[in-house]
Parts: C-alpha cells; structure tokens; sequence
C-alpha cells in the first residue's frame, strides 16, 4: 500500500497511484542486484527499483505528480489535494520475471493490483490497468537520483507556470496604471468650469445613465454640466486639486447603489496631493474600471 511521504494517503494500493498519474516506472535488468527505470512527463513521474532473487522480485514505487482539479464524483466525495500541489507517495510491490515476460503484483491482500509486462531489450513495456481499458508505456532505465532530478524539475515547471500568471497580471497594471493616469488627468483637465474637453468622455455608461435618469436638479443640465456641479460641491473638487494622481492601487470596488454585492474589480485613484502617512484627513479618491477595453470613471462625483 502507498503512503504519502507528509501523511498517509487513503489509496487502496500502488496500482492505483499509477493509473492515476498515468504514467510508469517500473525496473528491469540483470538477474542480480537492483534495476531501475523511469517514465515520465511534465507533471508526473513515477520509479520503481527492484531486486532479483532467481525469477523472483521485490522493490518499492516512488510516485510525484501535480495534482489536477477533480470533483466530489472523482474523489468519491473525499476531500482533494488543491490543484497544482506536488504529491509524493510510495509503496511495494513483488513478482517475477520469466524470460520477457514480467508480473507484478502491487499492494497486499484484498487491495493487491496485478500489472502485466514484457522485456524488450533494455526497456520494459507495461499494460496497466485503468478505469476504462488499459495503459501501455514504455520505460527507460533510470537510477534513484535520475528520479529525484525529475521530481525536482516538475517543481521547477510548476513554480515557472504559477509565476507566469503573476509576471503577466504585474506587466498589464504597469501598463494599465500609465493608461489610467493619461484618463485622469484629461478627466481632471474636462472638471475645470473653464475646460473645453467634455468630461462625460471619460465616464462609463453607468455614470452617464446615473446623471440622465436621476438627476435630482431643479432644472435640467447636460451631462458634463452635471459632473461639474457635483465635483464643484465636494469638500475637495478633484478640479481644483494639483494636476495628476498620488497613486493607483487595484482592487474591488464598492457598488453604484445600496447593494449586499460587492462593485467590479477596477482602480482606485487617489488624487495629488496624497495624504501623509498618519493623517486621518483622507485624500479624493475617484473609482476607475476597465469597460469594453478602455479604463474609465466608474464614480467620481461624489
């Protein structure tokens, strides 16, 4: 039976790790001593050393791979690993070699898994059995530390796949922050009561929809008139505020209206002259979210 190498794995028999990695390791070679072969991909790798006594075997299997989202149907209703964990198991196994023809039988008792095999010169070809039909592979000598090397160079990919998401996420907010900061302040420039540019460019169609449908004036106004008044009306007018923002940081933003769910992921400009560190006076803050590719003015005014 395999157990994990950080706590016992509830797994019936080494057969089954292998059907579920889906590849093999399996050891083959002279007829005295310890053999050895690996087989093995991007995310799974799978040894099995064994020792010949006359037609006889014994060894273990030592199996890695990247765990894989499943769900409760897959697992049986048993909690999985999270996705993209390294598992590591091992187990033993015996059986015999006559001439090419090999058998192993993994695990003991009741929870035993039997795997049928043939030598072919220096390879080893193994029929494994799986949930539907069989899995053929052929394995490659191979030593212990030629299996410690590729379980090392799985978590090396791994690591490399994880970072590559985080590498791409920081290089479009670098980009993303430049953007915004060339819509802020043409935003900032269109507030100003003496600005030809019309502000409501730069705000999203739930701002625009927010003015023409509640407009709460005592006579009606454009658009840009409207986000005028407003900003004029706050405690710090982003129009009268130095030209350009202190800071952009990314995160969820709080809804429109009154609402239990959460607003859109989007940016959060904190207007110059940014607040110093321990004062409690905060600094104007105008809400931006990305719409139909272009960063725009999801609330502003309040």
């Amino acid at each position: 039976m395999l157990s994990s190498t950080s706590r016992r794995a509830p797994f019936a028999a080494a057969a089954v790790v292998i059907i579920v990695i889906g590849v093999v390791v399996a050891t083959g070679g002279s007829s005295d001593g310890p053999a050895g072969y690996l087989s093995h991909d991007d995310e799974s790798e799978i040894s099995v050393e064994w020792t010949h006594t006359g037609a006889d075997v014994s060894g273990s299997v030592s199996a890695a791979q990247v765990t894989q989202a499943q769900s409760a149907a897959e697992t049986g209703f048993f909690p999985a690993p999270a996705p993209g964990q390294i598992t590591q198991q091992t187990g033993a196994f015996t059986g015999a070699v006559r001439d090419d023809s090999v058998r192993l039988l993994l695990g003991s008792g009741a929870v035993s898994n039997g795997v049928n095999g043939r030598l072919d010169g220096d390879t080893l070809e193994l029929t494994i059995p799986q949930d539907r039909g069989v899995l053929t592979r052929r394995l490659n000598p191979a030593s212990h530390d030629d299996y410690a090397k590729a379980v090392q160079q799985i978590r090396d990919r791994e690591r490399q796949r994880k970072a590559a998401p985080k590498a791409a996420l920081v290089r479009k907010q670098h980009a993303d922050r430049a953007e915004i900061t060339r819509v802020a302040n043409a935003f900032q420039k269109a507030l100003s009561p003496r600005g030809s540019d019309d502000p409501c460019r730069y705000v999203t169609s739930d701002v625009k929809e927010r003015f023409r449908d509640f407009p709460q004036r005592p006579a009606p106004v454009s658009c840009a008139s409207a986000i005028r008044q407003d900003d004029a009306a706050v405690d710090k007018p982003v129009a009268r505020a130095p030209l350009g923002v202190a800071e952009i940081p990314f995160g969820a933003l709080p809804p429109l209206g009154i609402s239990l769910d959460g607003g859109p992921d989007g940016a959060i400009v904190t207007w110059r002259p940014k607040p110093a560190p321990d004062s409690f006076e905060p600094g104007r803050t105008t809400f931006f979210k990305e719409q139909n590719g272009r960063w725009l003015v999801y609330r502003c005014c309040p």
